[in-house]
């Protein structure tokens, strides 16, 4: 019996998955070409999260090594991450993921 609860309960926490989903922003132009507002960059749209729970933004070339962007504590069930400029990530093409910190 407490086999077939353990199972149902990896289940149900399996199930329930943090996602996020890559924003990209480009920044703004005038009509005479000058530049304005926020640099080009990206941010994350979390959702699915449990609250009260720290998660770890991570990124990998490779997806053998990851390496942590932020930690977030979440306090509610969906958020968006810091934002971060081109020249803040990573030079080369990378993969990114969400998990539970501790």
């Amino acid at each position: 019996m407490k086999k077939i609860i353990v199972l149902l309960l990896a289940c149900v926490v399996s199930a329930n998955a943090a996602s996020l989903e890559l924003k990209v922003m480009q920044q703004k132009v005038l009509p005479n070409g000058n530049a304005y507002g926020l640099e080009s960059g990206i941010y994350f749209e979390l959702t699915d999260l449990e609250p009260f729970i720290m998660y770890k933004l991570q990124y990998s070339e490779d997806f053998k090594s990851w390496t942590d962007l932020v930690n977030l504590g979440t306090y509610k069930m969906a958020m968006t991450s810091p934002y971060w400029t081109w020249n803040e990530l990573p030079p080369h093409q990378c993969f990114f993921r969400i998990v539970v910190a501790w």
